[in-house]
């Protein structure tokens, strides 16, 4: 891998917010025989999306930001993490290109029972 001075900045500079708004996690995954500890910076920010019908609807996303190199594998979609005591399926990987992932969570873990059941 080719080094460079953006690289090397943009490294430093995400290891100190990890180091700084980190937090513990807990890996469960795929092939691992025992769940893996780890640090990461979770956050759970609303956003809007557009249902394609022209009106917003507000959702939460939860993003839990790790630096790949502190794992002893990679997190894939399928794999699960828990967060502050909740479990949660990581529904999409997103590599930064600098040695972080963005994991894209959903709460639960795809187990979840539904908070308003049908009448």
């Amino acid at each position: 891998m080719v080094m460079t001075a953006f690289g090397d900045l943009t490294r430093a500079v995400s290891s100190i917010v990890l180091d700084t708004f980190g937090e513990p996690v807990v890996f469960h995954l795929e092939g691992q025989a025992e769940a893996l500890p780890g640090r990461g910076v979770f956050s759970a920010a609303h956003q809007e999306v557009d249902a394609s019908t022209g009106v917003p609807v507000s959702t939460v996303q939860p993003v839990l930001e790790v630096r790949l190199e502190d794992l002893p594998a990679t997190p894939t979609e399928g794999d699960a993490v828990t967060v502050q005591g909740v479990l949660y399926l990581i529904v999409e990987v997103r590599p930064d290109g600098h040695g972080f992932l963005k994991l894209m969570l959903h709460k639960g873990g795809g187990h979840e029972a539904p908070t308003h059941p049908d009448p």
